[in-house]
Order: structure tokens, then sequence, then C-alpha cells
């Protein structure tokens, strides 16, 4: 699977999953306060842009649970070395959601 260009829909998801965990969080201090380049903001987000196609890919469109499983217990047998916590965050994205989308209650069936 080299060079090969994923369908749109693949890569809106790769490069939002990029910005929402990545670049709209601690990464935007580490730009401020000129830790890192813009340059090579750009080069780390189309790293993961790519990489989290590959994996939607394998996902989505070839439907390969086995082989995602796959990749993701080698990544984390040989290269996930830590203990931390993995806690699900929204960056208060539901809240935002709901906002656009409430719920009613007052709707009946018949």
């Amino acid at each position: 699977m080299t060079n090969r260009l994923p369908k749109e829909y693949i890569a809106q998801i790769a490069k939002a999953s990029t910005y929402f965990a990545f670049k709209n969080g601690p990464i935007k201090e580490l730009i401020k306060n000129n830790k890192i380049s813009e340059e090579d903001l750009k080069d780390i987000q189309k790293y993961m842009d790519d990489h989290l196609a590959y994996l939607y890919t394998v996902l989505l469109e070839e439907n390969n649970i086995k082989k995602f499983d796959l990749i993701v217990n080698t990544m984390n047998k040989f290269y996930v070395n830590d203990t931390e916590e993995v806690v699900i965050n929204d960056d208060c994205f539901d809240k935002f959601y709901d906002s656009l989308f409430p719920k009613t209650n007052n709707i009946t069936v018949k």
C-alpha cells in the first residue's frame, strides 16, 4: 500500500483526527513558545495524517479487523512502553454537539 491516495472521506477523517487529538492541544503552546516551528508542525501533521489514513483505510475500506488488531498489538507490544492511563477526552465536543442537536423529550409515539 505505498503511495496510494485515500478516498476523500478518509483523508478528511485523518486530518480532522490529527487536528482534534494533536494540533488542538498542547502543541499550540509549543509553537507559541517557539519550541517547535510551523514547518516542524507541518511535517509532524503530515506524518500523522498519512498514518491515520492508513489505519482508517484498514478499518473502513478494507474492513479488516485482523490487520488492524495486528497493527495495534504490534505497536503496543514493541513500542508502547508506558503506564499512562488513557482517558476519553472530547474537549467539550459533546456539549457543542448537544447545543446543535438538543434532545427532545416531548416526542411521543402512538
